[in-house]
């Protein structure tokens, strides 16, 4: 691609700038303003280009092989729909200003039926406590075989053997062996799992799906 700018920085890609999917239901109110936005064979072909390098509307038009008036007819509509925005600024040999556009989103994702993009909370829950039921279980086995394999203390000179351990007692056997470890440390990691998964794939997606 033929430039007009005798250096061209790197910008970041939307992977760089950490940014998240638009998703965008039919029924909402941003639906009519994007789908006339991108209505333009010219228009998708400059989103399709600017997500693959952010870039100036002259090297767009160049690529594109249309006027500069006709891209940046399309960025200001792009950019009124919240698709694109300008990034960064360079210079071109006669040193005019000339801004970089790129998209607001990772991806654009237009959908129909928000129960199936957006990501169930409930659903999520349900797996956290069947996932801790079930190391449950396994912790228990694991604590039950441990103690089956450890000696019980012989009684001495015939003295009766000493009594079976209370309900506390036994929860704290339970606790300090391996099954209470093992229980303690499944239990963290699943949390953990859950506590990421929701900051970076719940809170987003319902993000945008309120604001789109």
């Amino acid at each position: 691609m033929s430039s007009l700018l005798p250096l061209k920085p790197t910008p970041s890609s939307a992977s760089d700038r950490g940014l998240e999917p638009k998703l965008v239901g039919f029924e909402d109110e941003s639906a009519d303003q994007i789908l006339s936005a991108v209505s333009s064979t010219t228009a998708r072909r400059i989103l399709t280009q600017i997500y693959e390098e952010p870039t100036t509307a002259s090297d767009m038009a160049a690529e594109i092989d249309s006027s500069v008036q006709n891209i940046s007819y399309h960025l200001d509509r792009l950019q009124d729909a919240e698709l694109v925005e300008v990034v960064e600024t360079w210079y071109s040999e006669q040193g005019r200003e000339m801004d970089v556009y790129a998209p607001t989103n990772s991806a654009l994702v237009l959908f129909a039926g928000a129960e199936r993009t957006t990501p169930s909370l409930t659903t999520a829950l349900r797996r956290v406590f069947s996932a801790v039921g079930i190391v449950g279980v396994v912790s228990i086995i694991v604590h039950a075989r441990w103690a089956g394999l450890t000696p019980s203390p012989l009684s001495r000179g015939g003295e009766p053997p000493q009594p079976d351990p209370t309900l506390w007692e036994a929860l704290v056997a339970f606790g300090t062996g391996p099954g209470g470890f093992v229980l303690g440390v499944s239990v963290v990691l699943i949390l953990s799992l859950f506590v990421t998964w929701y900051w970076r794939t719940y809170r987003p997606a319902r993000g945008h799906t309120h604001s789109a």
